[in-house]
């Protein structure tokens, strides 16, 4: 489904004219929500070798969290994510065992070197000029249903069909994801 295709599905569901304008703020809402919660393979991207700087390794503004890091070499031994307390006082010096996410952008990490890992990305936001996006075309549902969640809240209505909806939407992308990245199993032939 493409952004035209949503707004159109939107509109038809939602039964008025007069929140037209308002769809496309329904829409963000909804990728902004999106965007805090949902964690899946279509949204990993590799963080190559990336030199800690002063402790820091800054991030690019469409990196939404960390899966994993490691130091290049150990990529059997993560880091651990912790609080920046607890960064700070496991010492700035040596070979990283730990880090925290410092502000939207930079992960603050205890030693020196570089890091590598993989990261989640943002979800591309639709819109006009944008019309399409992984989600858009792998789980249309995951929209509608998370848009219309944004307009039954403006409009004061009742939400739980579309929550309910929305909620097994997002259970049938995860449980489709963990088909990929579920444990190996040995099969007889």
């Amino acid at each position: 489904m493409n952004y035209t295709e949503l707004v159109a599905a939107i509109v038809g569901l939602i039964h008025r004219t007069d929140l037209d304008g308002s769809i496309p703020t329904f829409i963000l809402l909804a990728e902004t929500k999106m965007n805090r919660f949902l964690r899946v393979r279509q949204m990993e991207t590799v963080l190559a070798a990336t030199p800690i700087v002063d402790n820091v390794v800054t991030l690019s503004a469409d990196i939404a969290d960390v899966k994993a890091l490691w130091v290049p070499g150990y990529e059997g031994t993560p880091l651990k994510r912790q609080s920046l307390d607890s960064v700070l006082a496991s010492g700035l010096t040596g070979t990283p065992t730990q880090y925290a996410r410092r502000g939207e952008q930079d992960l603050f990490i205890n030693g020196g070197g570089d890091v590598q890992g993989v990261l989640y990305t943002k979800i591309p936001g639709l819109t006009d000029t944008a019309p399409t996006n992984w989600l858009a075309s792998e789980a249309p549902d995951v929209y509608l249903y998370g848009a219309l969640i944004q307009c039954a809240i403006y409009t004061r209505s009742d939400k739980t069909a579309y929550e309910e909806a929305y909620q097994n939407a997002i259970a049938e992308l995860g449980a489709n994801d963990n088909r990929y990245t579920g444990p190996l199993v040995a099969r007889a032939r």
